[in-house]
């Protein structure tokens, strides 16, 4: 039963951003050699810094209002659109029918003059890793897969950096045996990515893209020892975290935050399975401690550590936490309801229904050590929150809509700065 719940949730996650999903765990392996310039192309830059022409119209549009219902622009309804400043980022991508891969348009639409820039095209992509969007420098950031996640190839892991300003896509290679759940983190001015290597060489490793030089340095590398695995990283004030999972005979067994220096040297490390398992055990289907070594040992979509105490997680099945790392308490312990924000900014945690005769969706972000409601009223009708974003100087983009699947014509993005 949690399987399929946990199936569907994925699903939902990437119909309504979507996003290619996939994955096997066989590919080759090829790593960019410390200190080389990696493939840097930029792709579909616009002549003299001038608005490219317009794509044909879509077939349906949806509109970007503001918090008081103001409509600022409407962009193409398949967009898998996050918050940015200014603005919005968004992919289109649609495969042929049949097909596992196929060309994905990246596009910017700015909120001060409602004017929707095409920045780029990446050619066969099979995945884009939505939730890994983040901003540094003016510019976003996300990793996709060139490749069919599907069969027995290699796989090519991409870092396309958006620059809204000189409106161009550039995409740079870090990894030919690509994994589609990568994590990625903006750190002391730099891009570090985590990527699983799963080849006949199996490993996890870290790279570092320094956009002042334009390479990529791999930083840290995990051999496949049988003992540990990475699930994510996030970045801290003096550097970063992992976290691990420790495996036994081969099965998923605890997890463990660990915390590096700006130097990649590990400073300490936190077992963190007895304070999630109390936690976890409260959500609605986990019913013991070997459910919730496997909810630990599926792939993470949300990892965030706020102040050195308070550690966001959230993964693809249906488990949602937030724990303060000092007390071993859980501010929240929350099933599929539930939706984190994705985008550069302070994370947020949502619920993804409310009634119409309530003030709006609960949105609780974390103030002076506890989740706090932030207040909001949106300015339609819709009841069903989709999704929910925030960019690195803290605008807000929230989809919201009357149905699932979406509808045409039922559904609408809102674009507000919390006051």
């Amino acid at each position: 039963m949690r399987k399929s719940i946990a199936l569907l949730m994925i699903l939902i996650l990437v119909c309504t951003l979507f996003a290619g999903c996939g994955g096997q765990e066989d590919s080759g392996t090829s790593a960019v050699p410390d200190g080389t310039k990696p493939e840097s192309t930029k792709e579909a830059q616009n002549p003299g810094g001038t608005e490219s022409a317009a794509p044909a119209q879509p077939e349906s549009v949806i509109e970007i209002l503001d918090r008081e219902g103001k409509k600022l622009g409407a962009i193409d309804s398949r967009a898998s659109a996050t918050a940015a400043d200014k603005g919005v980022f968004y992919s289109l991508w649609a495969p042929a029918e049949n097909a596992w891969t196929g060309p994905a348009e990246y596009r910017f639409f700015r909120a001060s003059d409602g004017k929707d820039i095409r920045l780029g095209t990446l050619e066969d992509q099979g995945y884009e890793a939505v939730y890994t969007r983040t901003e540094l420098g003016g510019k976003i950031y996300t990793l996709a897969l060139v490749g069919n996640p599907y069969d027995d190839k290699t796989d090519t892991l991409c870092l396309l950096a958006a620059d809204p300003i000189a409106e161009t896509l550039t995409k740079t290679e870090i990894s030919k045996d690509g994994f589609p759940y990568a994590a990625m983190a903006a750190v002391n001015g730099k891009i570090l990515i985590m990527n699983h290597e799963t080849g006949k060489a199996k490993s996890d490793k870290v790279y570092a893209f320094d956009p002042a030089s334009g390479t990529v340095q791999e930083v840290l590398s995990f051999p496949d020892d049988g003992k540990s695995s990475l699930r994510s990283i996030c970045a801290a004030e003096d550097g970063f975290y992992l976290l691990r999972l420790t495996l036994k005979n081969g099965a998923a067994d605890a997890l463990v935050l660990d915390h590096y220096d700006s130097a990649c040297k590990r400073v300490s490390e936190q077992p963190l399975q007895e304070i999630f398992t109390k936690a976890a055990l409260s959500i609605r289907g986990l019913l013991s401690e070997g459910d919730v070594r496997n909810e630990a040992g599926m792939m993470v979509s949300a990892f965030a550590v706020e102040d050195g105490r308070y550690l966001f997680y959230e993964n693809f099945g249906i488990t949602r936490l937030v724990l303060d790392l000092m007390t071993g308490e859980a501010l929240l312990a929350q099933d599929d309801v539930y939706v984190h924000s994705l985008g550069g900014g302070k994370m947020l945690f949502c619920r993804m229904d409310f009634e119409k005769n309530e003030a709006g969706p609960e949105i609780l972000e974390l103030k002076d050590g506890s989740l706090q409601p932030l207040s909001f009223t949106p300015p339609t009708a819709c009841t069903l929150l989709q999704s929910v974003s925030v960019s690195l100087s803290g605008t807000r983009l929230l989809h919201l809509s009357d149905s699932f699947p979406v509808r045409s014509g039922e559904s609408v993005l809102i674009l507000w700065t919390e006051r």
